[in-house]
């Protein structure tokens, strides 16, 4: 049932939300987090996916992550779905799965593996044993790298509580293909959000997930429902609007992704903040610079 649920709910948008730090950065700015989320759930959203790569994932120590995903889970309503980012060592990744069982999220998503000698094989281990452990609720995979191979994909995909796929690597005409070839017996999710969502689901994509929809959740509903309707027209000029803040998330070499969402959030009156290194600060000029593209958006701030 939670399975089914999830399977539906990814078609259709996804916040990877954002986690908020006190000033020092030594903690979890919870307050934050929950008003940051009755945002979101006000504004329709029904999908969140807290500990992700916009969630800071590999920031949080391990009572970091159950305190963000437990937030998430209780300040979210009952018909929204939560994916829980889950990962690092297998050890980490198996404990963390049991816990978002426990606390009730609907599933998890497998960070894709940071590991200098990681293998197609070993990924393909790696993520046969949480999938395994993940019996009580739905998961899906989080394709961020070649070696998550469509030999990977196929084996994986035999699993019945495989639920679906971020997909954020690589060429469209790839994406195409894998769709092609295993067909759709998971849910296949542009990882790579507004700015490619429409390309994507002309190759077979049902949803997308979004940073950008931390702050303007309109923007990305809107994208959405365009898609949905199959107003490709609709789509490609909400594609153009978000396009140069999109090109500003890619500067010195995508790290500025995070600190240009909560720069945003910031600025309608929500909460953003600092983010713990090894991500740097915005600098001033990169700051003005997203001001001067989401402020053209004609957003409501809430202060």
């Amino acid at each position: 049932m939670t399975s089914e649920k999830l399977r539906n709910a990814l078609k259709g948008v996804a916040i990877t939300t954002a986690t908020p730090f006190t000033k020092d950065l030594s903690n979890i700015d919870l307050n934050g987090l929950k008003e940051n989320l009755r945002f979101l759930s006000k504004h329709g959203i029904s999908l969140f996916v807290p500990c992700g790569n916009t969630g800071e994932y590999y920031s949080l120590s391990d009572e970091e992550w159950k305190s963000v995903v437990e937030t998430t889970i209780e300040s979210t309503n009952n018909d929204a779905c939560v994916l829980a980012g889950a990962g690092g060592s297998i050890k980490t990744a198996l404990n963390q799965t049991k816990i978002a069982s426990e606390l009730g999220a609907d599933g998890i998503m497998i960070m894709y593996p940071r590991h200098v000698f990681a293998s197609a094989e070993g990924l393909l281990n790696y993520c046969q044993r949480i999938i395994d452990a993940a019996n009580e609720i739905g998961v899906v995979l989080y394709k961020k790298g070649n070696l998550m191979t469509d030999a990977v994909l196929t084996s994986l995909t035999k699993n019945e509580n495989l639920v679906g796929v971020k997909y954020a690597h690589g060429r469209i005409v790839d994406f195409a293909k894998t769709v092609e070839d295993l067909g759709n017996k998971v849910v296949w999710s542009c990882g790579t959000a507004e700015r490619f969502a429409p390309f994507f689901w002309l190759a077979g994509a049902e949803g997308f997930t979004s940073g950008l929809g931390n702050f303007a959740p309109e923007i990305s509903l809107q994208m959405f429902e365009a898609l949905k309707k199959g107003d490709y027209s609709g789509a490609m000029e909400i594609q153009l609007k978000i396009t140069p803040l999109e090109y500003l998330r890619e500067g010195r070499e995508k790290a500025n992704n995070v600190p240009v969402v909560k720069a945003a959030l910031d600025y309608i009156g929500l909460h953003g903040g600092k983010c713990r290194p090894p991500i740097h600060p915005l600098r001033i000029k990169e700051k003005t610079e997203v001001l001067d593209v989401v402020s053209s958006w004609n957003l409501s701030r809430l202060r």
